[in-house]
């Protein structure tokens, strides 16, 4: 039975019906705190620098479920210029996909507390299919002498994010263009990718001393595929430490915990089940994070802040250049 399920998989790739195009990329709950894995607009709003290295396996009770490793982050190379990309692997049975992204944001200070970042990035797509796992007659014609099909793509995407106090809206379209990539090997097959938009809006507000939440949503619409919609809320303990709850138009909830371990070093996890349909067969998906913010704080101003809040998840001011006046302000 596994093998006809397989076989079909090949079919549905070869043919392009776009029953297997609901999710065109793997999608992930971090981004409610790291926020630059949604959109590349979002850097230097808390640091200088951050990298992540982020791991998600979905679909616990299905044989060859998907998992993917995400490694991402940037750096400051000028005042109101960073330099950031991501590496992407992401693996469903016998497909695999791996992205390169590279990408470069700039942002100006419009007033006093107003902030607009603007992003660009390029990436490029290695996909391949493993004819060779699929233990299927040998004289049979739809794998004959075919071992692996294999494609590259390139695509570009842009993205604006306006900052106001801990308001952000932003506005992207990580896909940009519509590309079809010709699987060799002798398949006759496309695979397409669709252009997709990006809309998200957050806020973050006091509750109480050492207390903040943080609501987020987020939408995104491909092209011929349902929209998706995200709706979270993150409660934030003295800057440090946080509890997410998440809800995905898919039917899926997510809850999710995480904090600062050590000086800008941050650790994440995020456990995602369905809760009726499909989504609520295939099992739940487990998430786990691992990152660093840089430019947070030294080490002899930690001792001197222990057990105070910390500076990791929070807003820095004054992290762009003016129209008239291209310099940062310090934040410690």
């Amino acid at each position: 039975m596994r093998n006809y399920s397989i076989i079909l998989l090949i079919l549905i790739f070869l043919t392009g019906n776009q029953l297997l195009k609901a999710q065109q990329f793997p999608v992930s709950s971090h981004y409610v705190f790291n926020n630059y894995s949604l959109d590349p607009g979002f850097a230097g709003l808390f640091a200088n620098g951050e990298a992540y290295l982020n791991y998600r396996k979905e679909w616990a009770s299905f044989n060859g479920n998907p998992s993917t490793i995400r490694a991402n982050g940037f750096t400051q190379i000028r005042p109101g210029m960073f330099l950031g990309g991501e590496l992407l692997n992401d693996k469903v049975g016998i497909f695999n996909r791996f992205r390169v992204k590279l990408n470069y944001t700039y942002g100006v200070q419009l007033a006093d507390i107003q902030y607009l970042n603007f992003s660009v990035w390029g990436s490029l797509f290695q996909s391949s299919i493993n004819v060779d796992a699929i233990n299927a007659d040998p004289n049979d014609p739809l794998t004959k002498d075919i071992s692996k099909l294999n494609g590259t793509d390139v695509n570009a995407g842009f993205s604006l994010v306006y900052n106001r106090d801990k308001f952000t809206l932003g506005f992207g379209m990580p896909t940009l263009f519509r590309t079809k990539d010709a699987y060799s090997g002798g398949a006759s097959g496309k695979f397409a990718f669709e252009q997709e938009i990006l809309f998200h809006i957050s806020n973050r507000f006091l509750l109480a001393p050492d207390w903040h939440l943080q609501p987020f949503v987020m939408w995104s619409r491909t092209n011929n595929m349902p929209s998706i919609i995200d709706i979270s809320a993150t409660v934030f303990y003295m800057e440090k430490y946080w509890l997410t709850m998440l809800y995905r138009n898919s039917s899926m909830l997510a809850i999710g915990v995480g904090g600062e371990l050590y000086q800008g070093l941050t650790m994440a996890y995020t456990y995602e089940i369905g809760m009726r349909g499909i989504n609520g067969r295939l099992g739940g998906a487990h998430e786990i994070s691992l990152g660093f913010r840089f430019g947070i704080k030294d080490e002899k101003a930690a001792k001197k802040t222990k057990g105070k809040k910390s500076n990791a998840f929070r807003r820095l001011d004054g992290n762009r250049p003016q129209p008239t006046e291209f310099e940062y302000r310090r934040t410690n």
